[in-house]
């Protein structure tokens, strides 16, 4: 209810089912949601957008499309109609902006440029069919808009296979961080307004792969896709060091950049199998050596391997010195493939065990390969916006399971 004159009018927006509800009400600060098509990803975001104006917070929205800005712009003007002819709420149509007294702001901006949003500001942010968006849109323009207020932001798409938003969905799986990040998936099916008929009608002529990405929401393996056979691999039990007493185990190291995470890798060459792992970021460098460390002696690691990429030199060397025993792995243009086809002719082969965790698991299912058109030469990486320092740390790992390792350059 709002206040208008001498009455109150009351705006009546459609009523959440569950799952919308548990969305909107989560204490998250960055919400990613991977739907199927008519799932209810437009109610909800108009939904949560009109509350946010009403709060008098400063709402941006931005879709790849103008027919998905349509969407959301003509459902928020419908369910605001009556405040809007009693002049409680602001409207302009030609800038697609509604106002709420002197701070509550709805805008809706279209384009798959991240500049679209450059100059806009923002208290809560929603980046609409994001899968379809350049990443820079979240990283070099989106995150900083709202660093000054600690805005909040909420990404929402069905996914298109696994490039960016596969990775900030990721993010959101990951439960061992400050829970500023949480995700959610949901099919079509989970949407109870969406009739049988009006399924059948969206699903028709659907192949069987486009039925799983636009219906089911599944994350498609990219066309490049580097590790097959994962599942089969990930049969790691749970292991103590005492079970691996007298055995020989390796470390994988990858260490973080500015905005990358740093990846553990512990597998017991005897064995064949992955016993110990850690993944984290944003913590001082002394307190990530202290914490490998720990991880080494709890384990009584006899070799770490390390990218000496992301460290340097001098690094390995004051590793070293504290009594770890790491050699470098200069990773380069020759070196990296070798090092990753390994990596995944062992999942082809079933040659080790690895723990399961989804976060890991989908970075080895987002990994790509492609060709140079110039040089011919393999390319491996994470799509645009992803992380693959698990991989890297595994890959480290199993190379450091070779007695004889080849295809990579020691320091």
């Amino acid at each position: 209810m709002i206040a208008g004159g001498q009455s109150e009018l009351e705006i009546i927006t459609p009523e959440m089912y569950p799952k919308q509800t548990e969305i909107a009400e989560h204490p998250a600060k960055r919400k990613v949601v991977c739907a199927g098509r008519r799932a209810g990803k437009t109610t909800l975001a108009a939904v949560m957008a009109i509350d946010h104006m009403l709060d008098g917070r400063r709402v941006l929205l931005a879709s790849t499309t103008q027919e998905q800005s349509d969407a959301f712009w003509d459902k928020a003007k419908a369910w605001l109609a009556p405040v809007i002819e009693a002049g409680i709420v602001g409207k302009n149509e030609a800038r697609r902006i509604l106002t709420f007294g002197t701070t509550g702001r709805i805008r809706v901006k279209t384009g798959r440029d991240a500049d679209v949003l450059r100059g806009d500001f923002a208290d809560f942010l929603v980046l609409d069919e994001c899968a379809l968006l350049d990443p820079k849109a979240w990283d070099e323009v989106a995150a900083p808009m709202l660093a000054d207020n600690d805005g909040d932001a909420m990404f929402i798409s069905t996914p298109r296979r696994r490039n960016w938003f596969h990775g900030l969905y990721l993010r959101g799986v990951d439960d061992t961080g400050d829970g500023r990040w949480h995700s959610w998936h949901f099919t079509s099916h989970d949407n109870p307004h969406l009739s049988a008929p009006a399924l059948a009608e969206i699903t028709h002529d659907m192949t069987s792969e486009a039925y799983r990405q636009e219906i089911m929401a599944e994350f498609l393996e990219g066309e490049g896709a580097v590790f097959r056979n994962i599942a089969a691999n990930l049969t790691a039990p749970e292991t103590t060091p005492a079970e691996h007493a007298g055995h020989h185990i390796v470390a994988g190291c990858d260490w973080a950049r500015q905005a990358d995470y740093s990846a553990f890798s512990l597998v017991c060459r005897d064995c064949r199998v992955e016993v110990a792992r850690d993944r984290f970021n944003q913590i001082d460098y002394h307190v990530q050596v202290a914490r490998l460390k720990a991880l080494c002696d709890k384990w009584t690691v006899a070799t770490i391997l390390a990218e000496t990429n992301s460290i340097g030199t001098p690094v390995l060397e004051m590793l070293q010195r504290l009594g770890l025993p790491v050699r470098g792995f200069e990773t380069t243009a020759s070196s990296k493939p070798p090092l990753i086809e390994s990596l995944a002719l062992a999942f082809e082969r079933e040659e080790c065990r690895w723990q399961a965790d989804p976060v890991w698991t989908g970075e080895l299912e987002a990994y790509e390969r492609k060709v140079s058109a110039t040089t011919g030469r393999s390319q491996y990486s994470t799509p645009e916006g992803g992380h693959d320092d698990t991989v890297m740390a595994r890959a480290l790992a199993w190379q450091a399971c070779d007695r004889s390792p080849t295809g990579g350059i020691f320091v």
